[in-house]
């Protein structure tokens, strides 16, 4: 089964929502369609659809097309997976009897398979973008704060001198942001945070600078280790903060 994933940050998502409508569009479909959701801590939804009438039994059982919704609100991935109905799909006949309609009707629906799977994506994106800041969730609350001199290696970043590392804390969704004096920022989901550390790097014949490295995911899920440069005296608070901030996710 080949699965296909993109991530989404800051749209604030009502989940359900998002679900619901889903289902209603594969419904609308002619799909069959189950679901089940788990939303005790980081929500998940799961949905999984079949279609529907002709060739059902002998080709439609193979074939389903799965959709996973994991994360909170304002960071989640949804994941959706296809079966194998275009591989192969002539060297399975021999265990059913399909007559010859049946197997050029078969070969029909690999492309309209490409093609839905296609239209889904297109129709899942534009929910998300219907429902942005729909998800009823309390705001960010600035909680602790460090001053920072800057930070690099984070893609994209142009390298602001001063500014701040601000550790947000929410109900189901904490974060780590660092804004330049300037008000840009940089976020990142405490979910995204694999580990954080001090490193040294030389800074003359006689000295080291003491810097913050955190490895985390960016939006598109490579491991990326930006560094934040603190004074020497806040740096070791940063840290705690930041562990503190991830073991709770």
């Amino acid at each position: 089964m080949m699965v296909k994933s993109q991530y989404f940050d800051d749209y604030n998502v009502d989940l359900a929502r998002l679900a619901s409508k889903i289902q209603a569009y594969l419904t609308e479909h002619h799909f069959e369609v189950a679901s089940s959701q788990d939303a005790k801590d980081i929500p998940r939804y799961f949905i999984q659809a079949r279609k529907r009438g002709i060739l059902r039994t002998s080709a439609g059982i193979r074939r389903s097309t799965n959709i996973n919704i994991d994360g909170i609100p304002d960071s989640f991935e949804i994941k959706i997976g296809t079966g194998e109905w275009g591989n192969n799909i002539l060297v399975s006949a021999p265990l059913f009897v399909i007559p010859v309609v049946g197997i050029a009707a078969t070969a029909a629906r690999v492309y309209s398979a490409k093609k839905f799977e296609s239209n889904l994506w297109k129709q899942i994106k534009a929910h998300v973008e219907s429902l942005k800041n729909t998800a009823k969730i309390k705001p960010y609350t600035k909680s602790d704060q460090y001053n920072c001199d800057y930070i690099e290696g984070y893609p994209g970043w142009r390298g602001t001198v001063g500014g701040k590392m601000i550790l947000e804390k929410k109900e189901n969704g904490d974060r780590l942001v660092f804004e330049a004096q300037d008000g840009e920022q940089i976020t990142i989901p405490a979910g995204k945070i694999e580990k954080a550390a001090i490193v040294l790097r030389k800074k003359g014949l006689k000295e080291n600078d003491l810097l913050l490295e955190i490895t985390c995911k960016n939006k598109d899920g490579d491991t990326i280790s930006p560094v934040l440069n603190f004074s020497d005296d806040t740096i070791a608070l940063a840290l705690s903060g930041i562990n503190h901030l991830v073991e709770k996710t």
